[in-house]
């Protein structure tokens, strides 16, 4: 199974990735750079991903707007999607959970390494 790094910024991405590594985790892993990009992979591959680390402050489609996408079709509806986002106020927090009350996680950056490998362990087949 692999996880799933959609963030805009590919030293983001490549952050997230190592400190997985780090952590033990050594899962594939896939990447996109928007929420558009995200949702072409995400349909193509979505049987094999087992969990979706996402940040918020996307171009094109945002970090909200692909979740709604996912939630909506019963085949992705079930992937754990962990926000790992910039927008660490309490009111962002709200509005993740309101889009998606089964969020897995809320991780904020700068990204406390045991946070996100917290995060993501449970999620792992």
């Amino acid at each position: 199974m692999k996880i799933f790094v959609i963030d805009d910024s590919l030293l983001e991405r490549k952050l997230i990735i190592g400190l997985l590594k780090k952590g033990g985790i050594t899962q594939e892993t896939l990447e996109a750079s928007d929420g558009e990009e995200a949702l072409k992979i995400l349909g193509l591959n979505y049987k094999e991903i087992c969990c979706i680390l996402l940040d918020w402050q996307m171009p094109k489609v945002n970090g909200l707007e692909f979740m709604q996408g996912v939630l909506k079709v019963e085949a992705t509806s079930a992937i754990p999607i962990v926000m790992v986002t910039a927008s660490g106020s309490d009111e962002c927090k709200k509005q993740a959970y309101q889009v998606n009350p089964k969020l897995a996680g809320y991780v904020v950056k700068p990204i406390n390494p045991q946070s996100l490998i917290d995060s993501v362990l449970p999620h792992l087949k």
